[in-house]
């Protein structure tokens, strides 16, 4: 023990004694030896780094770009560029390019260059932006347009025989908005005339627009929506698993294409043939010649290649990587139809909020999805609710059998919440042709309809509907000459209806009601009863009912439209949607469209018999007869536009002072028009066909069973539109040629004008005549537009000879 310790304290101080015999600076210099051995290294290797960097930029075949650089570029630690989507971009960043740099004979390894060029971003100053003021909204906005026109005639075409007359027309028409929320439409329209035919009248029209409110709800309702909606993307989490297997795929394809990974499984390779062929691998296997495939397979079997552990981890990582591209393509296609149902879910709910029929679904709605009303304006649901609201002319068109299409002079409102009320009250123009031509001397005529129901108006519904008033009777025996005229007789009525609706499907609808009213005035006497309540809930009498059956149609697979309606008229009912004549009354219609060849060509065909809508039609034509119509309409791109029709014309008689008839007639018309463009020359062509099937007894007409054909040619050149029409009338008693040719020019958008020649020739009376033709149009700034129009033409008179007849227009339009 003791001769240990004695070797160590020895051993201690010669250690000792030696660090103590050096000299300090000497140590000192010996250490800066050293570090200035290891920096000089450094120095070396980073300046060759450096070299290599620049000749691979110089040569690589990078875009110069252009800007101040703002700091040296650093290769050695890139910076991060900021990242892209991550379903096609990895997080990490790419190198600019790789350096090669080969270790030993055949290993090669890839050392990553970046190299970015950094342009500076010069930040502007930001300047504060005050927030803007909300836009005033006027308590009233106005918009519309103004007309006045004057019409004038020297003769009135047959067979009325008038000369020289004029009618004038004033009308406005205003939108109005008030407080930016709520939309109003007022008409005023006043007419009078030198004729004794057409009748002067002043209408006043104020309504309600309801489609134009309820439209800009549901905008709103849709726009708030969409912007509650997240980004149009696909699920967050199929999102980030299909961006992390992409990084992945890309992590993997970078392993397995590793150049020196590559290279060290060849050396394994060669290595393991090396080996195989010390150990007295078979010389049969060299000479004989198996196939490729059969040859592969013995190697790899013969090396065992498959040992080896780099071979091994090759397979899995390949094997890995295959599956992964599997995952992709599967997680590719669920985020397509992830995006898919979400896009579909989106337009449902677009299309509900568009077909919402009533305030209480469209607030449903908006529950579902969780919007707020806080945007709509005050009262949006009882405003969505009334259907219809009007003051001073309006239509009223409720049911078959009680009024349809009657145009009153007074108030006319609709609201439908979930139940249905309607009024309407008011004075009478039976229908609307007493604004074209001036019945009789007629007693005064005022309806009041009241209604009630449970249902919206378009779906299903039960509608309890009561009427009165006082109507015109037209099968009253009358005196009307010149020197006597005799007041058509009016007759107190009341009745009440039921009707109700419902959807059989989305596309088919059946409409029924009943119907029961007072008696007409002359077949009080033999009932004994004169209270029109009694008349009208005299249940035992069935001569006062009415029935009504209404069906319509689509069926979307074979593109078929159909519609049909049945009326039954006891001999004692009376209403204001029909003319008493004192019989019973059957009337059907029947009517049905076809689309045929991708909606290529439409086919039409209707049959109806008399409905006894119009007092004027002539006696001949019973319950029994039935009108017959049918039309084909062929539409192909590029392809002229044809169709053919046959069907029910009518013409009214003058027969004296306040007394006209109506005459039906067939017509058959076909016709063919065609856009075009030739030599950068857009051109219009039309040919039409038109032949009467009437008697000279029918009318006053010189045109009675005429055929005519018309051929007319439009170019449109520049400023200029050329026209040119040929035609022909063909009857048992003469021939009528005509040749015209008009021509427009448009100086500018200010200026246009215009005139033709007319060419008329009639055979048997030889007679040649020329007409011609004048217009202009006038756009004045901040006025508006002024149009004028003169003819001097030829109409049929009474001799079956063409008569002259001047015409003219002048017409003033403002829009604003």
């Amino acid at each position: 023990m003791q001769k240990w310790i004695g070797i160590i304290l020895l051993l201690l101080g010669n250690w000792v004694t030696t660090y103590c015999q050096i000299n300090k600076p000497d140590g000192s210099r010996f250490t800066r030896s050293l570090l200035s051995s290891a920096k000089n290294k450094l120095n070396e290797v980073k300046d060759s780094v450096s070299t290599s960097t620049n000749r691979l930029l110089q040569n690589s075949p990078l875009k110069s770009k252009t800007g101040e650089v703002a700091s040296a570029v650093d290769t050695a630690a890139p910076k991060m560029a900021p990242t892209t989507d991550a379903v096609t971009e990895p997080e990490d960043d790419e190198p600019t390019t790789w350096f090669i740099e080969h270790r030993g004979c055949k290993s090669t390894v890839r050392i990553p260059i970046y190299a970015y060029i950094y342009v500076p971003v010069v930040k502007e100053p930001v300047n504060p932006k005050e927030p803007e003021m909300p836009k005033r909204i006027p308590f009233l906005q106005v918009h519309g347009n103004i007309m006045y026109n004057v019409n004038y005639y020297s003769n009135i075409d047959t067979p009325y025989n008038e000369q020289n007359v004029y009618q004038h027309t004033v009308q406005t028409y205003l939108d109005i908005t008030v407080k930016g929320k709520y939309p109003m439409r007022l008409y005023l329209t006043n007419r009078f005339s030198n004729s004794k035919l057409f009748r002067n009248f002043s209408d006043l029209n104020m309504n309600y627009n309801n489609t134009q409110f309820t439209q800009k709800i549901k905008t709103q309702v849709r726009e708030k929506f969409l912007a509650s909606l997240p980004s149009p993307t696909a699920p967050d989490s199929l999102k980030n698993e299909l961006g992390l297997t992409i990084k992945k795929l890309k992590l993997l394809d970078g392993w397995i294409k590793n150049p020196a990974l590559i290279q060290k499984m060849v050396e394994e390779r060669e290595r393991a043939m090396r080996d195989s062929i010390k150990a007295g691998l078979d010389t049969s296997f060299r000479m004989q010649a198996p196939q490729k495939s059969e040859i592969k397979d013995s190697l790899i079997a013969r090396l065992n290649l498959d040992s080896s552990s780099i071979y091994k981890q090759y397979t899995e990582k390949k094997a890995q990587a295959d599956s992964l591209r599997n995952r992709i393509v599967v997680l590719q296609q669920m985020v397509k139809t992830a995006n898919q149902r979400s896009r579909q879910s989106v337009d449902k709910v677009c299309n509900d909020i568009e077909s919402a029929k009533s305030p209480a679904r469209l607030k449903q709605i908006m529950e579902e999805n969780h919007i707020g009303d806080s945007i709509l304006p005050k009262g949006y649901k009882t405003l969505m609710a009334i259907r219809s609201f009007g003051i001073g002319r309006t239509v009223v068109n409720y049911s078959e059998l009680s009024a349809k299409n009657i145009s009153v002079n007074g108030f006319q409102a609709e609201y439908n919440p979930d139940a249905y009320y309607a009024a309407a009250t008011g004075s009478v123009d039976y229908r609307f042709r007493d604004f074209i031509v001036k019945g009789p001397k007629q007693s005064g005529q005022y309806l009041t309809v009241l209604r009630y129901g449970r249902g919206l108006k378009d779906g299903n519904n039960i509608i309890f509907t009561w009427f009165g008033g006082r109507r015109q009777l037209y099968n009253a025996a009358t005196v009307d000459t010149q020197q006597v005229q005799t007041q058509t007789p009016s007759s107190g009525l009341m009745g009440f209806t039921i009707e109700g609706t419902y959807r059989l499907t989305k596309n088919i609808i059946l409409t029924a009601e009943v119907a029961k009213s007072s008696y007409p005035a002359y077949a009080k006497d033999s009932t004994g009863k004169s209270s029109l309540p009694s008349q009208m809930l005299e249940m035992s009498n069935r001569h006062n009912e009415a029935y009504s059956l209404k069906a319509d149609g689509f069926f979307p697979k074979t593109q078929t439209t159909v519609r049909g309606t049945l009326k039954r008229l006891g001999a004692n009912f009376q209403s204001f949607s029909t003319f008493t004549d004192g019989s019973a009354q059957t009337a059907w219609s029947a009517n049905i469209q076809q689309l045929f060849f991708k909606r290529q060509l439409t086919l039409a065909l209707g049959a109806n018999t008399n409905d006894f809508s119009n007092p004027l039609i002539g006696s001949q034509y019973k319950s029994t007869t039935v009108f017959k119509s049918v039309q084909a309409t062929w539409r192909r791109n590029r392809w002229p536009v044809i169709s053919v029709g046959y069907f029910p014309s009518s013409q009214i008689t003058k027969l004296g002072d306040g007394q006209y008839q109506e005459n039906l007639f067939y017509t058959l018309t076909g016709n063919v028009t065609h856009s075009y463009r030739v030599s950068n020359l857009m051109m219009n062509s039309a040919l039409v066909y038109t032949q009467f099937y009437n008697r000279s007894t029918d009318s006053g007409f010189v045109y009675f069973n005429t055929k005519n054909l018309l051929l007319s040619h439009t170019v449109f050149w520049q400023q200029f539109t050329l026209q040119g029409n040929a035609s022909g009338a063909f009857n048992q008693d003469y021939k009528l040629y005509t040749l015209e040719g008009k021509a427009l020019y448009n100086l500018n958008k200010y200026l246009m004008i215009g005139g033709g020649l007319k060419y008329n020739r009639q055979t048997v009376f030889n007679i040649e005549q020329l007409g011609y033709s004048a217009e202009t149009m006038v756009q004045i700034p901040k006025f508006g537009q002024i149009q004028f129009s003169a003819e001097k033409g030829f109409i049929p008179g009474m001799n079956k000879q063409l008569v002259p007849n001047n015409t003219g227009r002048a017409t003033y339009f403002k829009t604003f």
